[in-house]
């Protein structure tokens, strides 16, 4: 078997399954690397369809794996938010892969609240296209028990679920506020985008100073963003770019990524999209990747 052939057919597959349960691209890369050293160790003659094969293993080496990563983030100092995606003009063509078929960042963060059963079968069935069928073979589950564990998921969700990003002119004069905003201190024309019950998500992880909990409701945030502009918050230089496949923000700080700025849409019927999720993301090992950086 061409196991060299098989890795370049099946990686970026993997990897974006794997980074859509965990969060986590580090984590996500070790473990498809961890699958392809082993499955060669393996007498695989028997096996007919290796990328079904392939996935099935992936997909439960990430059940296992959440069950620690659970245990970690119990004692995460404030609220743990996933490793963004940056799409930026020049990166590693894996991340611009598993970007390309990327669910957004808000959705990712949502999913959060599933187990990690429920979250793969909506990943694999919302996000891959993947039949109840398949899915069964997958988690070794009957189809009806599939069925049943996607319409308890996407009830729990529905009220959630983030709308679709508003055309890129608004997105695009959102960053070009937050921008504006992030050197006069007024966030004015960024606030009348917001919500009355948006939030406001810190993640700095123990390591970068910020709020531990959530800031919830329009004028609190507008309050936040007033409150930390004077000191120096924002310092540096704001480049708009894709975080998982939308558009955000990444500040720059002596020629190093400090802060990851992305955003969630959301509409009551007959109101215009606004802003109910705004994610702030400074802790370091989150933002290693994001280099050379370099605006859309």
């Amino acid at each position: 078997m061409e196991w060299e052939t098989v890795y370049e057919n099946n990686l970026t597959m993997l990897t974006a399954i794997a980074y859509r349960m965990l969060g986590s691209l580090a984590d996500a890369e070790d473990i498809v690397q961890d699958l392809f050293i082993e499955v060669q160790q393996l007498d695989m003659v028997h096996v007919r369809n290796m990328k079904a094969y392939l996935t099935k293993a992936v997909t439960n080496r990430c059940i296992s794996f959440m069950t620690s990563a659970r245990k970690r983030r119990e004692v995460y100092v404030g609220p743990w938010l996933p490793e963004p995606l940056i799409n930026l003009t020049e990166q590693d063509p894996m991340e611009l892969a598993v970007k390309d078929e990327s669910i957004s960042y808000a959705v990712l963060v949502l999913l959060e609240q599933l187990n990690a059963v429920e979250r793969a079968v909506f990943i694999l069935r919302e996000t891959l296209a993947y039949s109840y069928s398949e899915i069964a073979r997958i988690l070794d589950k009957s189809e009806e028990n599939c069925r049943k564990i996607y319409s308890r998921v996407n009830k729990k969700l529905r009220q959630e679920l983030p709308a679709a990003s508003p055309h890129t002119e608004k997105e695009e004069a959102l960053v070009q506020a937050f921008i504006l905003a992030s050197k006069t201190g007024n966030f004015d024309d960024v606030i009348r985008m917001v919500a009355d019950d948006a939030l406001l998500i810190m993640d700095g992880g123990g390591k970068v100073r910020c709020a531990l909990r959530p800031i919830i409701g329009r004028q609190r945030i507008m309050a936040l963003l007033n409150g930390i502009v004077p000191r120096g918050y924002f310092e540096g230089e704001i480049l708009p770019v894709e975080v998982n496949g939308q558009r955000g923000m990444v500040l720059v700080r002596n020629g190093s990524p400090v802060l990851a700025i992305c955003f969630g849409w959301g509409a009551k019927p007959g109101e215009q999209k606004r802003l109910v999720r705004i994610f702030f993301i400074s802790n370091p090992n989150k933002l290693e990747r994001i280099q050379p950086l370099k605006a859309l």
